[in-house]
């Protein structure tokens, strides 16, 4: 399996391997990420390059919200 590029942003690449962890998987674009859910019900976009300081705390907001954060893809 290819690995994905990795986020120039610490804080954003962090927040993108807890979200692999739960099963999502991401494909790279030219200014952003798509993130899968392992459901296949939910779709989110990561940016390479957000300009709100608040960016990272809402993205990880917004990945738990989904009703399939708290279930393991087998």
């Amino acid at each position: 399996m290819v690995e994905r590029p990795r986020h120039p942003k610490k804080d954003i690449e962090r927040v993108m391997r807890v979200a692999e962890s739960h099963g999502w998987r991401f494909a790279k674009g030219k200014k952003y990420y798509k993130a899968y859910c392992p459901c296949g019900e939910h779709l989110h976009t990561v940016h390479v390059t957000p300009s709100n300081p608040w960016y990272v705390v809402h993205l990880k907001y917004r990945f738990e919200r989904t009703g399939c954060w708290d279930r393991r893809s087998s």
